[in-house]
């Protein structure tokens, strides 16, 4: 495990703090993907808030550059490390607040709208840093499983009707923002759309989904089961999403079409008007 000396440094100030009961290092730097343009993303597992004046000193100590307590998504400190200028992204996660939301996913097979199983994948792909009571290496070992079959159901049935299926979806929502000339209501629709279609692209192939980033090549490193002609419709509808052409609707078309048959191959569900049935 190459990681930079001041970052360890840095975790290893962070794990002195009471609060803290472990650290993962996450992120393309865990999982070897990591180019000259990757961030160092830490998680660290607390059983409270940490203040942010206490973590404002270890900060300060190795970083030239920091944000403190960006709350944007989840709670973290964003900066720079001060040899060699490295980003490096400091997330604070609740312990307790983890094992809930790993027991929901992975348990009880809850699906969500898009990026299901994310917390799951960030998990069971980062590397133990710091593990006061060993809590991070049970909950990794706990959620080393195959994936769910009920699980990948339960994410089809969630998101393949927001594709096309129903009036609520993101096809229909296109159709209309093109109808409106509404070029940015077009643009966000999309990638609420591929958020969806990754998701139930991943359960497809059973992989925790790693997020939005570097997915072709995520795919085509797992040699993942896709659907025919994809990565053309996919660039195609980026293509005329920027263009706000109405074409979009007939890539979009493809797209589902030809998603449709491997899920029929696999034995999934049958997709019958605007009702799900098993087959």
């Amino acid at each position: 495990m190459n990681i930079n000396d001041k970052v360890m440094e840095m975790v290893n100030d962070f794990s002195k703090l009471e609060e803290v009961e472990g650290i993962l290092l996450a992120g393309s730097q865990a999982t070897k993907t990591n180019d000259c343009d990757s961030d160092y993303d830490i998680y660290v597992y607390i059983s409270m808030e940490i203040p942010v004046q206490k973590r404002k000193i270890i900060t300060d100590k190795y970083c030239s550059y920091m944000e403190l307590d960006n709350t944007f998504w989840e709670t973290e400190d964003d900066g720079y490390i001060k040899e060699g200028n490295i980003p490096v992204e400091i997330i604070y996660r609740d312990l307790a607040w983890t094992y809930d939301l790993l027991n929901t996913t992975i348990v009880k097979c809850k699906a969500d709208v898009g990026y299901s199983t994310c917390f799951w994948s960030n998990l069971v792909n980062s590397i133990i840093l710091y593990d006061k009571n060993g809590d991070l290496n049970k909950l990794q070992d706990k959620y080393k499983v195959n994936y769910p079959y009920t699980l990948k159901q339960n994410i089809v049935k969630k998101n393949y009707p927001l594709l096309k299926l129903q009036m609520p979806s993101y096809y229909y929502q296109i159709q209309k923002a093109l109808k409106r000339d509404d070029f940015i209501s077009v643009n966000h629709r999309v990638a609420a759309f591929f958020a969806s279609y990754f998701d139930i692209l991943f359960a497809i192939n059973e992989f925790p989904h790693p997020g939005e980033k570097k997915i072709f090549k995520i795919m085509k490193d797992n040699n993942f089961k896709i659907p025919a002609d994809m990565e053309t419709n996919i660039n195609n509808i980026l293509k005329y999403a920027s263009l706000n052409d109405s074409i979009i609707l007939l890539e979009i078309d493809s797209l589902i079409g030809n998603l449709d048959t491997l899920l029929k191959h696999e034995d999934l569900y049958l997709f019958n008007n605007a009702v799900l049935l098993p087959l």
